[in-house]
């Protein structure tokens, strides 16, 4: 396709193979309103030897880190949800960690590769936003924030919930929403907090934080109601919080887009 700028409406009805090609050319592109209806991923890489031990650390943390596909070590193609991606390349921009430290941010990870590094592919809620949209419920999504809740340890993976947070315009609004969720629980299910932030240690909901907001939200309006869910992102926080010699995520934001649509994640 070529570099370019797209429109709201050309982006929303694009397959997600084309979408890719686009990530591929380099150009890194919110995903929130891409690909209208199909599912989306956060992106975690590990090395082999501790691929085992991650992927038991996202089974006892499934609500901020649900599973949807793994690779072959080496092999950067998703065989579940889009077997002729790759996820070196289609991704837009990355994140590379060592040691616990932030040390690139590139639009692709062929330097970084090796034959023995492993691919998580884990549910993102950006899926189940398509779900609401199409039920006609109210919200807006105000950002992702670092918490104190603390993730089940395993091996070396240890840290805190991350949480997405969404305002809804009321309480029916808000049931309704995780009527929906929780039907798919590959994208992180029903949410794991409602209410105030304080109580699981997010002291400030409007302070834009370049990490983990798309944008400065508008303060919450009296009768709305605030719900929070566990987040991919905390796959990043807890490579900071473990010190892992190396992981490599998704940029926030730039998530990847599979070929599945959200409904049929929900009999994964």
């Amino acid at each position: 396709m070529g570099a370019k700028n797209f429109t709201a409406s050309e982006l929303l009805e694009m397959s997600p193979k084309e979408f890719r090609s686009i990530a591929r050319q380099g150009q890194a592109i919110h995903t929130s309103r891409v690909c209208r209806g199909y599912a989306q991923a956060n992106l975690a890489i590990v090395p082999r030897d501790v691929a085992f031990e991650f992927l038991v650390f996202c089974n006892r943390n499934p609500r901020a880190c649900p599973v949807i596909d793994v690779t072959e070590p080496g092999n950067p193609h998703p065989p579940r949800v889009a077997p002729e991606a790759d996820l070196r390349t289609d991704l837009g921009k990355y994140r590379v960690y060592k040691d616990g430290k932030l040390v690139d941010e590139p639009s692709d990870i062929r330097d970084y590769w090796r034959d023995d590094l492993v691919g998580f592919l884990l549910g993102c809620s950006y899926s189940f936003d398509w779900l609401m949209r199409a039920a006609n419920v109210k919200f807006r999504f105000i950002g992702a924030f670092p918490t104190n809740i603390p993730c089940v340890p395993a091996g070396p993976f240890s840290g805190h919930v991350v949480v997405s947070c969404r305002f809804f315009k009321d309480s029916e609004e808000a049931v309704r929403a995780i009527q929906i969720s929780s039907r798919v629980p590959a994208v992180h299910g029903a949410p794991i907090h409602i209410g105030d932030p304080l109580l699981i240690g997010i002291k400030d909901l409007y302070s834009y934080r370049t990490d983990f907001l798309t944008e400065p939200p508008a303060p919450q309006e009296p009768d709305e109601i605030a719900l929070y869910w566990g987040c991919g992102l905390t796959a990043q926080v807890v490579a900071v919080e473990s010190k892992l010699p190396l992981m490599i995520t998704h940029y926030p934001g730039t998530m990847f887009v599979t070929d599945k649509r959200v409904e049929e994640l929900a009999i994964l």
